[in-house]
């Protein structure tokens, strides 16, 4: 997991690549889209904008092929993560939708408004829901540096 306190620090030091500076200006725009509706750059980035209590889960949440980006549009954004070796899965993975659920407890760490937390994919997390909270929750592919279809 890595986090970012600003959109400046993130730019300083992923915004060099395509797939990073595509997921800032995806973040930089969420804000003037409508809550609760999927947006996408092609198939390697996902994004959604809604409070955190819409983007919470029952489970962690691990990924093989996406990155889950979490970032903080209003409010402190909360969030726990663990590695996927110290929990148990609970279901299969799933190919088709690049998700596999955990049961176990993770690192609760909180995501400040303007920050921007990267899951990487060893690790599982969800969003918790906390009240009068904005996250923008992204989903950006972790092959290459660019996309290969824009």
């Amino acid at each position: 997991m890595r986090i970012f306190d600003t959109r400046t620090a993130f730019d300083d030091v992923l915004g060099g690549t395509t797939k990073w500076s595509r997921t800032g200006e995806a973040i930089d725009v969420a804000p003037s889209l409508h809550q609760g509706v999927a947006y996408s750059i092609g198939d390697s980035l996902t994004y959604v904008i809604d409070d955190a209590a819409s983007l919470a889960r029952e489970h962690l949440v691990g990924r093989r092929r996406y990155h889950m980006v979490v970032a903080s549009t209003h409010g402190t954004v909360r969030l726990e993560v663990a590695l996927k070796s110290n929990l148990d899965a609970s279901t299969d993975y799933d190919d088709h939708t690049d998700r596999q659920h955990f049961s176990g407890s993770g690192e609760v760490v909180d995501v400040p408004e303007g920050a921007i937390c990267i899951v990487d994919i060893d690790e599982a997390a969800r969003i918790l829901p906390e009240a009068e909270t904005t996250a923008v929750q992204l989903h950006v592919t972790v092959e290459g540096a660019t996309f290969h279809n824009k």
